[in-house]
């Protein structure tokens, strides 16, 4: 193989685990699974949150929800984003929870449960800050309210989306206590009540009246927050970038390989300055401009360097690791887009 990821399953199952374990008894683990599990292949990695306790999915859309229903036919999957108008009805068929945000989203989906002779379960989305889609919070309560009458659909879920939980605690607090004042005009004892991502959890009790969190980065090893996860409460990164050296050249006193991947493979134009992969162990800076299928890097460091030697861009090798954090600095992206940009045509490699 030219390129590839590695997904350490065993490592996905124990983050699952180690992250279920510090809840409080009887609060549900939301596993969020959107964008192929945020690249580390839905199928494979389902089964493996299952085990390590995942009580919930979360998805983008429609056609996500039908990849989970591949797999698991009885956990309830939440759809995090708006599902399009000619797309409602086929939440029945695939057994997936909305959030809805709007009354013309509360009536059609009454609508349809009518149609079908079904009580379909939504959950409730509040903006308490974000700017993105919800009910905006100072309306939210007469919202919830009025949809709490409806006949067809039941309010299984009040939830927000916390906008910088990663960068601003003093902001996030502010949003959590919007959505804890709203719920509390409500009787939410058979209702979810989530706010928490994987951010929040580090300085945000989960406490009534929240009772569900919200994981995507952390259960993929990943700390939202910018320090090292590895020996946290046993999380660790799952996903490895990896490639070959394809040549090498001698010039200048200095040694250069060209490496089986560029930006066709998710390596971007910008990695360059400041940027290292991992060859035989040590560090080698990249040098020179990425092209779309190969990139190179000064391997003057080391003794002896061959065609096919492995290349590290995230992952461990020897003593050294370059964590996805590293990587997504040097790549001018967030850890979030850096997992779900390595397209494709880069082969997946299980390690079960």
């Amino acid at each position: 193989m030219r390129s590839w990821t590695e997904i350490n399953l065993r490592r996905l199952e124990d983050n699952a685990r180690a992250i279920k374990a510090r809840f409080p008894s009887g609060v549900k683990y939301i596993c969020v699974v959107k964008a192929d599990a945020y690249g580390h292949c839905m199928p494979q990695a389902l089964g493996r949150f299952l085990r390590g306790g995942a009580d919930m999915f979360a998805v983008a859309n429609l056609h996500e929800v039908s990849r989970v229903r591949e797999i698991i036919a009885d956990k309830p999957v939440l759809v995090l984003s708006p599902i399009l108008y000619d797309e409602r009805h086929l939440v029945f068929e695939y057994g997936a929870t909305p959030a809805i945000s709007t009354m013309e989203e509360a009536h059609h989906f009454d609508s349809l449960s009518a149609a079908v002779g079904k009580v379909l379960d939504v959950h409730i989305k509040v903006d308490t800050g974000m700017g993105r889609v919800g009910v905006w919070h100072e309306h939210a309560a007469e919202f919830i309210e009025r949809v709490l009458k409806f006949k067809n659909i039941r309010v299984a879920g009040i939830f927000s989306h916390l906008s910088s939980a990663d960068t601003d605690e003093q902001y996030t607090l502010r949003q959590v206590g919007i959505l804890r004042d709203i719920v509390s005009k409500f009787d939410t004892s058979d209702m979810l009540v989530h706010i928490h991502n994987s951010a929040a959890i580090d300085f945000v009790p989960v406490e009534p009246p929240f009772n569900a969190v919200r994981v995507g980065l952390l259960q993929y090893g990943i700390n939202p927050r910018g320090y090292d996860t590895d020996g946290r409460g046993g999380i660790r990164q799952v996903l490895s970038f990896k490639a070959r050296v394809a040549g090498v050249s001698q010039s200048g006193g200095h040694k250069t390989v060209s490496i089986s991947a560029g930006y066709a493979d998710g390596v971007p134009a910008g990695f360059s300055e400041g940027a290292y992969v991992l060859i035989r162990g040590k560090r080698c800076p990249i040098v020179g401009r990425v092209s779309l299928d190969e990139c190179f890097a000064d391997a003057s460091a080391l003794d002896e360097v061959r065609v096919g030697d492995e290349v590290v861009f995230i992952g461990e090798q020897g003593d050294e690791e370059i964590d996805l954090c590293d990587y997504s600095n040097w790549t001018h992206r967030i850890p979030w887009e850096a997992m779900v940009a390595i397209p494709k045509r880069v082969a997946r490699v299980m390690i079960r």
